[in-house]
């Protein structure tokens, strides 16, 4: 049994780790053009996009003080990944767990994070954070099991990305001229919110890339030209390292992986994020599927195009272990079988 001086004192020493970290996030439309193809409204915050990150360590109480400044639209911040155990109320999603934010209003988010891992925040207003109301959160833990296995940290995020607003989206995928719901094929794919991006590396280092997708409909196979990745954690989990040449990343998916450096300078690597297009109902010509960066050994040596693959033959990720051990469940005394049938009843909406 504990004393209770030192029960008082693991409480004190925990209260002077924790720390409040505020977020004063001014939300209005900007102009921004993250495919070099077409400029376009994006929804920013404090005057900038791509937006901001959120970033914590275990313990802290985070405070997002939000200013609606869209005008003509109401919006809200879910904090995806995060379970809100006790503050349901800041989870984000309109109409089950808080009200819009209307036009010109104000809300405060004021939670703790008790959990380590990459996350992300979007907006759970309708259709809204394909319009680019979207960014990383990070919960650092200072009690990682792969502490001291990694010399820094890179975010990178891949995304579909559409040229239509959303209201024009659901206005032509949600109607009788779509009998089948196919759903609208973006225009492009991104990286960090943009295209042909840059990482400057140094040979030897060990780096964990946090990769999220925040896209809106298309799953993106991944992988580093040359470089193996090993996978320390999926959605907020960590799991046991696993080796693995190519993921598959869904809509609000989110792997961190290790990657150990070449102690070569002479070339550059790819790495590539590459569109699903398994998905769409058609497959415009016009359609480049993929987004790519470089690893950047020597930034006076050229950028290589990325090879080509035959097949996407992505590590199956039902064989990651999480580390903490915990067992399956065992056998359940009943088991019951639902059958689901998605209808379809020809006027785009059922």
């Amino acid at each position: 049994m504990f004393s209770a001086s030192t029960i008082l004192a693991l409480c004190f020493g925990w209260l002077a780790q924790a720390a409040t970290v505020t977020y004063d996030f001014n939300i209005t439309w900007l102009i921004a053009n993250p495919d070099g193809l077409l400029n376009r409204p994006v929804i920013g915050i404090n005057g900038q996009w791509p937006l901001p990150y959120i970033t914590a360590t275990v313990g802290d109480r985070v405070v997002v003080n939000v200013l609606n400044q869209l005008g003509n639209e109401s919006t809200s911040l879910h904090f995806h990944g995060i379970y809100q155990n006790g503050t349901t109320e800041m989870d984000g999603v309109t109409g089950v767990s808080q009200c819009p934010i209307p036009p010109g209003g104000p809300f405060t988010y004021n939670f703790t994070i008790d959990q380590p891992g990459t996350y992300w925040y979007h907006s759970h207003e309708t259709a809204q954070y394909p319009d680019g109301l979207r960014g990383p959160l990070i919960v650092n833990d200072p009690d990682s099991p792969y502490k001291g296995q990694y010399d820094e940290e890179r975010v990178l995020t891949v995304s579909d990305w559409y040229h239509e607003q959303v209201p024009t989206l659901m206005k032509s995928f949600i109607s009788v001229t779509n009998p089948t719901g196919a759903e609208p094929v973006p225009k492009s794919a991104l990286m960090n919110d943009t295209y042909n991006l840059t990482t400057p590396v140094e040979p030897g280092k060990t780096y964990m890339f946090r990769i999220i997708n925040v896209g809106a409909f298309a799953g993106q196979y991944f992988w580093f030209e040359g470089h193996t990745m090993r996978v320390v954690e999926v959605d907020g989990i960590y799991t046991d390292a696993a080796q693995a040449d190519l993921i598959y990343i869904s809509p609000a998916q989110r792997y961190s992986v290790l990657i150990t450096m070449k102690n070569d300078t002479s070339t550059n690597y790819a790495y590539v994020g590459s569109m699903d297009q398994t998905l769409f109902d058609t497959v415009p010509a016009s359609l480049n599927p993929n987004a790519t960066g470089w690893l950047v050994y020597d930034n006076t040596a050229p950028l290589p195009t990325p090879s080509l693959l035959d097949a996407f033959n992505e590590f199956d990720d039902f064989t990651l272990v999480p580390t903490d051990g915990e067992e399956l469940l065992g056998p359940v005394d009943y088991s019951i079988n639902l059958d689901v049938k998605m209808a379809n009843l020809g006027d785009g909406a059922s």
